[in-house]
């Protein structure tokens, strides 16, 4: 009886860990349901990502961590894009040494 309590336990915990797994990889992927048109400061961005889907978006990865979804065709996106993709480049251009 003791041997079919525990099985018993081992599969539903198997089945909880499972289905977690397939949960966390649908809440990974990041959906813009709207665009945000407040300026961001620069300054605090520290990535973006361009979304291709349903509503296209660039998020914007702040220092701190927060994604913010904006319109790509937005010319202060433009502008934030082009001088995050600037800073990146001479930040991995090797110094001479």
């Amino acid at each position: 009886m003791k041997l079919l309590i525990l099985t018993c336990l081992v599969i539903c915990s198997l089945a909880a860990y499972t289905v977690e797994g397939v949960g966390s990889e649908v809440l990974e992927k990041s959906i813009c349901v709207s665009l945000t048109t407040q300026r961001l400061p620069i300054k605090n961005i520290k990535t973006y990502t361009i979304k291709e889907g349903s509503v296209k978006a660039v998020i914007f990865i702040t220092r701190r961590g927060f994604k913010i979804c904006a319109d790509p065709q937005a010319a202060w996106v433009k502008k934030a894009v082009q001088k995050i993709d600037r800073k990146n480049i001479s930040q991995a251009k090797p110094t001479g040494a």
